[in-house]
């Protein structure tokens, strides 16, 4: 399967001619393993990756020097967008949490694309408009559920995420301590098995 046949069954669009073989001959397959850091705090992106298989995660390193988790990207998603999106250093981490394989696409190829074909156009700015949505549902909530209730809600929105990512950090992206998550996950699990 070419680039252009995954982006067209994926994202259900038709491209161009002239956008497929823009994609074909800028566009390819690129295997990184688990534990490697594709992107760090403070260089310039110039590729924005979708990923085919794997999972990934975005952190920072506050001042006190913790490990905080932002985000978490997998199958059929994308990350590096920051770079795409501010044309500035990137303001955090990405680090592969299984082996990946993605497709690198060059920021400038996605403009090229963006401009040759109003179906890209309007996926790119769709995955945007959900990236600011998703960021501001996950601000709110931080800000207004306690700490089972965000657990709760990380499991019932990411339920395939539960057994890929390590429990530090869920912990870290959810706003808690290691050993607090440790504390719901008995309670919870207390809980379910006094109901059965």
């Amino acid at each position: 399967m070419t680039v252009s046949d995954y982006l067209e069954k994926q994202f259900n669009i038709t491209l161009t001619r002239n956008a497929a073989a823009l994609i074909g001959k800028g566009a390819f397959p690129v295997d990184f393993p688990r534990g490697t850091i594709v992107l760090h705090e403070g260089d310039r992106a110039s590729n924005l990756y979708g990923i085919v298989s794997g999972l990934v995660r975005g952190f920072y390193i506050d001042s006190d020097g913790n490990d905080v988790t932002k985000c978490f990207s997998a199958e059929r998603e994308f990350f590096s967008t920051e770079g795409f999106r501010t044309d500035s250093a990137s303001s955090f981490s990405v680090e592969c949490l299984e082996d990946c394989t993605c497709i690198r696409f060059p920021y400038t190829l996605i403009r090229g694309c963006m401009e040759e074909d109003e179906g890209i156009r309007n996926t790119v700015n769709t995955l945007f408009l959900r990236e600011v949505e998703k960021l501001e549902t996950r601000a709110r909530k931080l800000m207004v559920l306690d700490a089972e209730e965000r657990y709760r809600d990380f499991c019932r929105e990411y339920p395939g995420l539960l057994s890929r990512v390590p429990l530090l950090h869920i912990a870290s992206y959810i706003g808690i301590r290691p050993a607090s998550l440790s504390r719901i996950r008995k309670k919870i699990q207390k809980n379910t098995s006094e109901l059965t």
